[in-house]
């Protein structure tokens, strides 16, 4: 239910309430449903941290014990759920600012060495609950990974986030030295293996993670932690490693990238494989 028909459903409940002559039970009765109608608020906020500190980019900064810098650190967020203590999930509405959030669809943004603007927070409304976690998939749903850019509204009109109509969006896009300061890993997660129409392309490779995070949940407020260092822990790229899974150009050294999300090597969400990188705190 979205929010306008919400509030106009709570009008209609509160002037029946004030109106019509009830006994006291039946109006608590009725504040009650009006209660349970009304969504209640969710807020995620992301960051990330190398060396326990907040990643800046555009300088060079100390992860995994190396010297790291960071120039591009995006990520679409879709797919939203928060996780009852019996394992289901309730879908989270999110919020559309036509900004940062529309169509489901929100852009984390974390870097200012490409654009001058950041956006930390996912927001949005849930039937109301008491929740134990949260789940999130990083990247755009595939209903709306192949549309046109150019008559989408922001977040998904951005063009270094998107690659081609088959191709689609960059579902995140991550690009840092390691070590160097001008060797730069560029890590474009997107799918690839598209075939057909190009304004809804199949594709084999989806390279959308699923992350599910449990064991709390603040509802004035959830923070979402990314673990620079266990990013790149165990990647040795040398020269410029891209990351682009067209099949995988940077071959073996990009492979620890892309399992960090929990991912197979060939794109699909592995279950043998745990993500590492995001964790509630």
């Amino acid at each position: 239910m979205n929010l306008f028909k919400t509030i106009i459903i709570s009008i209609s409940v509160i002037g029946l309430v004030s109106c019509t002559p009830k006994s006291k039970s039946e109006d608590t009765e009725t504040l009650t449903a009006l209660a349970l109608a009304w969504p209640q608020p969710v807020t995620l906020e992301f960051e990330a941290l190398a060396n326990g500190q907040k990643l800046v980019t555009g300088t060079n900064i100390t992860a995994d014990s190396r010297t790291v810098q960071f120039r591009d650190f995006r990520l679409y967020i879709s797919d939203v759920k928060l996780i009852r203590a019996d394992g289901s999930a309730a879908d989270v509405s999110l919020s559309a600012d036509n900004v940062w959030q529309s169509n489901g669809v929100a852009l984390v943004d974390l870097e200012t060495t490409q654009t001058s603007e950041t956006n930390t927070k996912v927001t949005g409304g849930v039937a109301p609950g008491t929740y134990t976690g949260v789940q999130f998939s990083v990247g755009v749903p595939e209903a709306l990974n192949h549309l046109d850019k150019n008559v989408q509204l922001a977040p998904l009109n951005i063009g270094s986030m998107y690659w081609s109509w088959t191709g689609g969006y960059k579902h995140a896009n991550l690009e840092f030295s390691v070590n160097s300061g001008t060797n730069f890993t560029k890590l474009h997660l997107g799918s690839t293996g598209c075939t057909g129409a190009p304004n809804y392309g199949n594709c084999t490779a989806k390279y959308r993670a699923s992350i599910q995070l449990t064991g709390q949940y603040n509802p004035a407020g959830q923070k979402i932690s990314f673990n620079v260092d266990q990013l790149i822990h165990g990647h040795n790229p040398g020269a410029d490693a891209s990351c682009m899974p067209v099949p995988m150009m940077g071959g073996t050294a990009c492979e620890s990238l892309i399992q960090a999300f929990g991912l197979s090597n060939g794109g699909a969400t592995d279950s043998s494989i745990t993500q590492r990188v995001f964790s509630l705190k």
